[in-house]
């Protein structure tokens, strides 16, 4: 394990009778589990080191909630950056498990720098560290250190899961301590001792220990909750340390399949049974979905976010096949409007191969928006767009994909996007292409929702909301995508090609995503790798161009990879292969 800088390192810097003064100096803060320690905005009236416990660092997110951005672990500071800047408190700071805290008034603290200025120079090497993991896109990576497994019936053998699982977590060294109901016997401070001992520790419970699962819960600053298939949704996990959890966003389910598992079914009664803020579906005999969920466990999850850009998303497969090619794992799928079409692909496990195929069989050899209709609504009925996302997606639900997916509609009815998260994939990517003036709104529940590029075509901070490992983005509408030359061409066609290539579709779908494009220029900067292929003439309704926009993407991508994948190795210390651990 590294050693980074701590708070409590700060004492060791003083002499005896400096330590005895900030002993005077300090109060003991005991902080419930669920209780705020200050809320963003408000002002910075004491430094805090947390010295058992758990906190949770929160800002508000891409949906106006609570977006949990760091952990603080024992011996961290925390509120020191507002004492010094003399600005309101930046996050909101609440306590995940039972907390004990030394708090030292800013009265007393501006007394002591003054009387110790050595304390400053402690403060400096802290805040430097941070800055520095700031810059490196550390920053983010909050995944805990100690995880329950918790059953959420009879039959579920969480040792096994926890040994199995703990054997991909500890393929590239990192340590791992795994405790059973043995740990019933054992103080908090024994588990604080393994917490600052290991990089892991995992906590599997049964369902015959009510004291072991309630202690698993507690200590815990993640929850696994462990179901099989049939599993109903009831369950005798104590509840209100479940909606505790889940209210910090750490509470997951895991739907465990047996081998030669046929696709996952009614996902979303299973889910909506716990308050579970994320769900993955792990099967026995598929070593990836066990290589994923150790990422995920280890905040190194990689997740692919994918913009519209109509006829130039084709780049989306080239990126696709490349990144299969380089070995590098997509664990979490997020796109908009065509980028959402070819990430659904992926979520269900298309390969390449089927992807190109499928695309070019809807996109090349149809046109699926040649049933122009009187413009009252759109211009073409989408009738046969819907069989066609029909014909591709069937009766499938988003909560029954094998990797964790979401794309965004944008929502005329309250002007903001929309993340689809749950329905069915075919409505949701609907509504996600349904662009303003082409294609007819898709109506859900009282919204009225159409292109998801009109509020965000590279919707990044969902990702960043949903996992805390690195994002790769893939921007195909950004560069020039709509000139002169469109309205010259239209001209010198003839008047029945002019007909059946009206420009007006090309305008409409380059206006839906320039509204959004400034935002999109922000959120580009939380993602680790921007990918944007260089696609020059390829215009936005060039579905001729498939052959060529695939290999764009897939020469763009190959060449920045591997550079890629040397600075997640060198910014996180991970092996040579991040991913593989070899």
């Amino acid at each position: 394990m590294r050693r980074t800088p701590n708070a409590l390192d700060l004492l060791d810097m003083l002499s005896p009778q400096a330590r005895e003064i900030i002993e005077r100096e300090t109060s003991h803060v005991h902080l419930p589990a669920g209780q705020d320690l200050f809320a963003q905005g408000d002002p910075g009236d004491a430094f805090y080191v947390l010295v058992t416990g758990s906190l949770g660092v929160y800002v508000h997110g891409a949906m106006d909630d609570q977006r949990l951005i760091a952990l603080v672990g024992e011996g961290e500071a925390v509120g020191e950056l507002a004492l010094i800047s003399g600005q309101p408190r930046s996050a909101t700071v609440t306590a995940i498990r039972d907390s004990e805290l030394l708090r030292i008034a800013k009265s007393r603290f501006d007394f002591l720098l003054k009387k110790h200025p050595e304390l400053m120079a402690g403060l400096v090497r802290i805040l430097v560290h941070r800055l520095r993991r700031i810059s490196t896109g550390q920053a983010t990576k909050h995944e805990p250190k100690t995880a329950a497994l918790l059953p959420a019936h009879e039959g579920v053998d969480t040792a096994e899961l926890a040994r199995r699982m703990g054997e991909c977590v500890t393929r590239n060294g990192s340590s791992l301590v795994i405790v059973g109901p043995e740990g019933l016997e054992h103080s908090a401070a024994w588990f604080s001792e393994l917490e600052r001992t290991h990089d892991h520790v995992f906590l599997y419970g049964d369902t015959t220990n009510t004291a072991w699962t309630r202690i698993c819960a507690r200590q815990a600053d993640r929850i696994l909750i462990v179901a099989q298939p049939h599993w109903t949704g009831e369950t005798a996990l104590p509840d209100d340390l479940l909606q505790q959890r889940a209210h910090h966003q750490l509470l997951d389910l895991i739907i465990l399949h047996g081998k030669n598992a046929p696709q996952p079914r009614n996902t979303a009664a299973k889910i909506k049974a716990i308050p579970a803020n994320r769900h993955f579906h792990l099967r026995e005999d598929v070593e990836e979905d066990w290589q994923r969920m150790s990422r995920i466990v280890k905040g190194q999850g990689v997740g692919l976010v994918l913009s519209g850009g109509g006829a130039r998303a084709f780049a989306h497969v080239g990126v696709i096949m490349a990144l299969s090619d380089a070995g590098i794992p997509i664990d979490f799928i997020g796109g908009t409007s065509m980028g959402g079409l070819v990430g659904a692909g992926l979520a269900l496990e298309w390969t390449p191969a089927e992807l190109v195929e499928r695309i070019n069989a809807a996109f090349v050899q149809k046109n699926p928006l040649s049933d122009i209709t009187l413009p009252l609504i759109g211009m073409v009925k989408g009738r046969r767009v819907e069989r066609l996302l029909k014909d591709n997606f069937g009766e499938h639900e988003i909560p029954d994909l094998w990797r964790p997916y979401y794309c965004v509609s944008s929502n005329l009815t309250s002007g903001k996007m929309y993340v689809h998260k749950s329905g069915q994939i075919r409505n949701a990517l609907r509504a996600s292409i349904a662009l303003p003036g082409i294609l007819p709104p898709e109506q859900l529940d009282e919204a009225l929702l159409v292109d998801g590029a009109v509020t965000s075509n590279l919707p990044i901070d969902v990702m960043r909301d949903l996992h805390s490992g690195p994002i790769i983005a893939v921007d195909v509408a950004r560069a020039r995508a709509v000139g002169p030359e469109l309205i010259a061409e239209h001209r010198n066609r003839s008047w029945l090609q002019r007909i059946a290539h009206p420009p007006i579709v090309s305008i409409l779908m380059r206006s839906a995503t320039i509204s959004s494009e400034q935002q999109d220029r922000a959120q580009a900067e939380n993602a680790d790798l921007l990918l944007e292929p260089p696609l020059g003439d390829i215009e936005i309704r060039d579905w001729q161009a498939f052959d060529r926009t695939v290999e764009i993407g897939y020469e763009h991508a190959a060449a920045r990879l591997d550079e890629f994948k040397k600075r997640l190795h060198n910014r996180m210390g991970w092996p040579t292969d991040p991913f593989t651990g070899v």
